[in-house]
């Protein structure tokens, strides 16, 4: 677990990143960039939340009385605000005093705010419904800046605390993956399995699934996205399950495609297909890479196949405290991999009117290559049921 020295270094690293941006105040707002710059999770639904950073002055923690006992023990400041009272001003206030502007006189205020006001970021949580009324309460703050890509270039690498959590996460994964075969039988709809992995991840101890789990039976495969619906399995049917559940907050995403019955010889040379593809992705991931040129390496392998206009989707995404997060191993993308970084190489074939494959794994990035976090099997003959 991140220690308190550890959270107030984040909040740093931050903060050194906005000032080179001229921006001295970031407001932060979602469950996720609370827990990861303070140790914080809170879903404070309608009610404002606003942790509220500032270069070389401490943070302060604007939230609902009825939070105190979740938010005791943080190393910042907290100010709470009761119902009736006026949330929004105080977040103003705040942003403003932080600058050092609420005490001063007209001549320093305006040396200290600048032509377009207080500069400050939010995040893209901040609701407007929240960050309209900030702004009409303070003539002196600016437009606010977007702190999200900020945000992102600090939790795109993880720590090792981090990457041990998700650890943790994509082993349930591998466990899940491999007892929800037990439900694949001839009858059974996807939306009992669906329920099934519900079921399977609080056995595992995980306290919820990080998504909605995609379960498609035959043709049903040809939609990447395809929702749990009443289509029944049956034999000869090929089965996309994709997964995760949570950890400790942190995220785990896997997806396995079985095979209940006989191959025909397009399903086989379709999943050999994706699995090389799979495989050269995670091959092809090693720090001073480019997201763009993993992508490629696994769509150069489907592509020469043949099947280049059935991959519809990026080859991954990032995946930490939430299920979708940078970086993302898209077509041109030039960020470079860094160790770290964890994320999922998931390429697809889906055939309209057949069937689908997808084969997911994380893989978290060392110092010379891409190690899997995943290890449920995914040969051929392991899929065949």
């Amino acid at each position: 677990m991140t220690d308190a020295q550890g959270y107030k270094a984040r909040q740093e690293r931050l903060l050194h990143h906005l000032h080179g941006a001229g921006v001295p105040v970031a407001v932060l707002s979602t469950p996720a960039n609370l827990f990861y710059f303070s140790g914080v999770w809170l879903e404070t639904g309608e009610r404002a939340v606003a942790l509220i950073l500032h270069e070389g002055k401490d943070p302060v923690f604007i939230v609902h009385e009825m939070f105190s006992a979740e938010t005791d023990g943080v190393a910042m400041n907290r100010r709470f605000w009761r119902d009736g009272d006026d949330v929004y001003q105080q977040i103003a206030n705040e942003i403003v005093s932080k600058n050092g502007i609420s005490a001063h006189s007209k001549t320093e205020v305006a040396a200290s705010i600048g032509a377009g006001g207080v500069r400050f970021a939010v995040d893209g949580g901040l609701e407007a419904r929240h960050l309209l009324p900030i702004l009409g309460k303070n003539t002196n703050l600016s437009v606010p800046v977007l702190v999200d890509s900020f945000v992102s270039r600090l939790r795109a690498a993880k720590g090792q605390d981090e990457i041990a959590e998700l650890d943790v996460a994509s082993q349930m994964a591998d466990d899940v993956v491999q007892r929800v075969k037990e439900a694949l039988v001839p009858g059974v709809t996807e939306r009992d399995v669906a329920e099934r992995l519900a079921q399977l991840w609080k056995e595992v101890g995980a306290p919820s699934m990080s998504f909605p789990p995609i379960v498609a039976f035959g043709k049903n495969g040809g939609s990447p996205h395809h929702e749990p619906g009443l289509s029944k399995l049956s034999k000869g049917d090929m089965v996309i399950v994709d997964t995760g559940g949570v950890y400790n907050h942190y995220c785990s995403d896997i997806t396995r495609t079985y095979l209940v019955g006989s191959a025909t010889s397009e399903m086989q040379q379709v999943y050999e297909v994706c699995l090389e593809a799979n495989l050269a992705g995670i091959a092809a991931a090693k720090p001073g890479v480019t997201l763009g040129a993993v992508d490629k390496a696994v769509r150069d392998v489907i592509t020469k196949a043949g099947y280049g206009p059935h991959f519809t989707h990026r080859t991954g995404h990032g995946v930490g405290i939430e299920i979708h997060e940078p970086p993302f191993v898209s077509p041109g993308n030039d960020m470079v991999l860094e160790p770290g970084m964890v994320m999922s190489i998931e390429p697809g074939i889906y055939l309209p009117d057949k069937f689908g494959v997808r084969i997911e794994d994380l893989i978290v990035m060392e110092e010379a290559r891409a190690r899997p976090l995943n290890k449920a099997p995914k040969s051929f003959a392991d899929i065949v049921l």
